[in-house]
């Protein structure tokens, strides 16, 4: 009988299509699933609009469940629960695997497994204002409460463990986030100036802070491209970047791209002299993992998660977020030492193929699933 497994996570409303790092986690674990075993998946996911509905995409059975109209911060813990556990209780799956959100996991009693992949209180101080604070509280309280009770625990990289450790009572294995093999199949163009970010438009991103820095890497390297890949965090907040690279001289080479689909991305990527994020709060970037993979050297921050996945000056630099002077001139090194370059790409590729590669991370999450339920998960 095939093994019938419910992933409950945000998940790509469109195939392709990537608006957060756990949408592109999920995508790819499910994909190495497919290809390895012969499962019975499916998907519950918050749903894009205002409705629930389920969708059959390429076999794969998802399960679109609407939001409650008040704060999702204020609902997705006990109304929206809810709704994920009727969802569960109709699939009757073998076991539950909760992507990122453990609040969702609260009283659920049958065989799952969490992964944690991010610490959501402190990434919600860095927006500010008395509502960030709020946030924080609630996800400090519910969050923490979800991870305590959770026996079967994955955790992406070690700094999950430094900071909530005291959390993770259960069972804690260190898997990896998947990364697909469109990345590792890129081909670099060479002489490359573009800089390119890929990620979230806002402040916790430190957008504003890498649109300063670009304004000095320009003063030096006239050439060079700055290249924002990602969804704006709100409109007020993108109008600010925008017109600070208007009004300091740097719009010509500033391009605000929007959210792009898997083949810009790689488009984009294979145009990259580097990838930069200098972001306040991190815990294994797929933007990271996924430059790595394509053989595109990083310049990323020395905080948090990040220098577990980069050996600083061997596959990648690192950078203090809020040093601009020290940003620029490690961009202004990879614009300007070709060598360097091709050597920090190619051995941070040679890592992530070891590492991160979307089917060596579902072989490790079928054993996790194999454990858990006590009987072998069949690969084909």
């Amino acid at each position: 009988m095939k093994l019938r497994l419910a992933m409950v996570t945000n998940f790509p409303c469109k195939a392709g299509v990537i608006t957060g790092g756990v949408e592109g986690v999920a995508s790819n674990l499910v994909t190495g699933l497919r290809q390895l075993s012969d499962m019975d998946i499916h998907i519950v996911s918050p749903s894009p609009e205002r409705k629930s509905s389920k969708e059959v995409r390429d076999g794969l059975t998802i399960h679109w469940l609407s939001m409650p109209l008040i704060p999702a911060f204020l609902s997705y813990w006990n109304l929206y629960r809810r709704r994920v556990h009727a969802c569960l209780q109709d699939i009757r799956p073998d076991l539950a695997h909760f992507q990122g959100v453990a609040g969702w996991s609260l009283g659920y009693k049958k065989p799952c497994v969490l992964t944690v992949h991010g610490i959501s209180e402190k990434g919600a101080l860095h927006a500010g204002g008395l509502s960030a604070v709020l946030k924080s509280i609630v996800f400090s309280t519910v969050e923490g409460r979800g991870r305590r009770q959770a026996s079967e625990i994955i955790i992406i990289n070690p700094y999950v463990r430094d900071q909530i450790g005291h959390h993770l009572r259960g069972r804690c294995r260190p898997i990896e986030n998947p990364v697909s093999d469109d990345f590792f199949q890129v081909r670099r163009k060479t002489g490359a100036r573009n800089i390119l970010y890929v990620g979230r438009v806002s402040r916790l991103k430190n957008v504003d802070g890498l649109l300063r820095t670009f304004k000095k890497v320009v003063a030096h390297y006239p050439d060079a491209r700055l290249r924002i890949a990602g969804k704006a965090e709100s409109p007020a907040y993108l109008e600010t970047c925008k017109r600070y690279a208007s009004e300091n001289g740097i719009k010509h080479a500033v391009g605000f791209l929007g959210n792009l689909d898997r083949q810009y991305l790689l488009e984009e990527l294979s145009e990259a002299a580097c990838l930069v994020l200098i972001s306040r709060q991190e815990t294994a970037p797929m933007a990271v993992e996924e430059a790595m993979a394509a053989g595109v050297p990083v310049v990323a921050s020395r905080i948090c998660g990040i220098p577990y996945m980069i050996d600083e000056g061997v596959d990648g630099l690192l950078v203090n977020p809020d040093d601009e002077d020290e940003i620029a001139a490690r961009l202004g090194m990879l614009l300007g030492d070709a060598a360097l370059n091709q050597r920090i790409g190619e051995r941070g590729a040679n890592k992530a193929r070891e590492q991160f590669h979307y089917l060596n991370i579902a072989r490790r999450t079928l054993d996790v699933y194999g454990e858990i339920l006590n009987r072998p998960v069949k690969c084909r």
